[in-house]
């Protein structure tokens, strides 16, 4: 084998292992700045000059679970106002300080939103938002869902990013998300020697979904961070199957577990059309922490897709017109 080519093979030698991190920290900052500019270039005037008008009664909910309030927390709320149905309530959950700090965030920008706040402890006494654990034990307990007043639900987290509006239909599925989809990646560096001349490449391999739990075969529907939900099937799964959760298992999994048994799953198309995770699609109206998985090529062109949905509908005076 010649010294080219086991210059080009994979290779695991510990002063390597810090250009994977370095890519993934600059597609993270590629995903914050996308945010905070079409934070502040579009969502904030729009919503300075516009208010979403809202049915009186609401026909669905979207929900964000987040304590750390933040310009991350504040597109994803503004975000998710203009690409979902405008018979859609926003409901955000948190402890007794951060709804505190996220109305006096929303006041600072001049904002007037019609959404309602929930405290978490009345939903589950003692969570904690930012601990892993908590989190799963509220999310797979029937008391919290009971205590949600729609039957059809959208979940947003801060990672999610809704890129066109989410179409009624999707919501006619009992649990829609991400598929978990195995895959392996590998990012290809180039190496140098100590005049800097090209001497090789190397790669970084990273498994991703690597064994998904057999119960999630075949429709491996899907990740919780951008889903839908009814109300009802949620409530009835932790019932009758949470006491034998482990409590490190996560709830998108827990629930993702047992659909089977309650439901035929949404088809693979259907919740990848939805959201991606794993795999990229230029299909998918929403996705879930792309810049984990995604090459940047495939980041501008998802981030190019909401850019021209934002323009198009922050210059209409109502965002009626274009449902």
């Amino acid at each position: 084998m010649s010294s080219s080519t086991k210059d080009s093979q994979i290779k695991s030698h510990e002063h390597y292992q810090s250009a994977l991190p370095a890519l993934l920290d600059y597609r993270e900052k590629f995903w914050t700045n996308h945010c905070e500019y079409c934070l502040r270039t579009f969502l904030i005037p729009y919503f300075q000059k516009n208010q979403k008008s809202t049915n009186t009664i609401c026909c669905r909910q979207a929900l964000l679970i987040e304590n750390r309030i933040s310009n991350q927390w504040l597109f994803t709320i503004l975000n998710t106002i203009l690409m979902t149905p405008d018979d859609t309530q926003i409901i955000l959950i948190t402890d007794q300080e951060n709804k505190k700090k996220g109305q006096d965030l929303i006041k600072s920008m001049d904002l007037d939103l019609n959404i309602s706040w929930m405290i978490v402890d009345d939903l589950w006494p003692n969570t904690l938002l930012g601990d892993q654990l908590s989190f799963n034990r509220l999310m797979k307990s029937s008391l919290f869902w009971s205590k949600l007043t729609c039957e059809e639900l959208l979940l947003v987290q801060t990672d999610s990013l809704i890129v066109e509006k989410v179409s009624e239909y999707f919501f006619k599925f009992a649990y829609l998300g991400a598929p978990f989809l195995p895959t392996k990646r590998v990012e290809y560096f180039q190496d140098v020697d100590k005049q800097g001349k090209l001497s090789g490449f190397f790669g970084i391999e990273t498994t991703i979904h690597a064994n998904p739990h057999p119960d999630l075969y075949p429709c491996l529907n899907g990740n919780g961070g951008l889903s839908i939900r009814h109300r009802s099937l949620m409530e009835r799964i932790s019932i009758e199957n949470s006491s034998s959760s482990p409590k490190e298992e996560h709830e998108d999994v827990f629930f993702s577990r047992h659909l089977k048994k309650y439901i035929e799953p949404a088809p693979l198309s259907i919740a990848d059309t939805f959201a991606c995770e794993s795999i990229y699609n230029p299909k998918s109206i929403g996705s879930h922490a792309g810049w984990k998985y995604w090459s940047t090529s495939d980041l501008a062109e998802h981030f190019d897709r909401h850019i021209r949905q934002l323009w198009t509908r922050t210059r209409t005076s109502n965002s009626n017109s274009l449902d």
